[in-house]
């Protein structure tokens, strides 16, 4: 009788997720200003118990419009802020998108993929370094948070509906129990948040 093989799944998240949204960005035309190339996906841990509190986040690398600084008073001083450079494989990413790990595995498929989605969503439609801004005061999300999870559920919607390679959907399956109990080994990029830096500081 052969033996059963026990060895664990191997999941490069960054790559699988990098392949998705490839992928999403191809299908959906609301998606297709995006440039994969210039978006980067990075773990990091998340420490609390229970499936409250941020599942990924979008760092855009530019400020309004696609500027590398942005000049803002503080008191009797104009102060001025840089943006860093990120590369990555010779590219220049305009965009990093973090994945909270293992908050993000606690969440079913569809979650998963929204989260994704949603945070593809918000990067502006000048793919300029910046991100969607909407009017108001809630420029990130609008004036509804339930209207904007509505579109991202009408996206996830229609991307099932394209009939995606499954391949692209199986890391999405695994959960935290998976990855606790050493069935799927998880590896990824670390890439530390990028802020902004003070490069300029003149009083007026």
């Amino acid at each position: 009788m052969p033996e059963r093989d026990c060895r664990p799944t191997e999941i490069d998240l960054s790559g699988a997720m990098d392949a998705l949204c490839r992928d999403l960005c191809g299908s959906l035309p609301e998606l297709k200003h995006i440039d994969p190339d210039r978006v980067l996906f990075s773990l990091s841990r998340s420490r609390a118990k229970g499936t409250h509190g941020v599942y990924a986040r979008i760092a855009p690398l530019r400020f309004c419009n696609g500027h590398r600084e942005n000049s803002r008073r503080r008191g009797r001083y104009l102060e001025t802020f840089r943006m860093p450079v990120l590369h990555h494989n010779g590219r220049d990413i305009l965009y990093l998108i973090t994945l909270m790990t293992p908050r993000f595995l606690r969440l079913p498929l569809e979650q998963k993929l929204m989260t994704v989605i949603h945070e593809l969503y918000h990067i502006s439609e000048a793919f300029d370094g910046d991100i969607r801004r909407f009017p108001g005061r809630n420029f990130a999300h609008g004036h509804s948070r339930k209207a904007y999870n509505r579109i991202i559920g009408a996206l996830m919607q229609s991307y099932l509906g394209t009939t995606p390679d499954p391949a692209l959907l199986n890391p999405l399956q695994f959960d935290e129990k998976d990855w606790q109990e050493g069935r799927v080994r998880l590896s990824g990029l670390r890439v530390p948040l990028p802020k902004a830096k003070l490069v300029a500081r003149l009083r007026v």
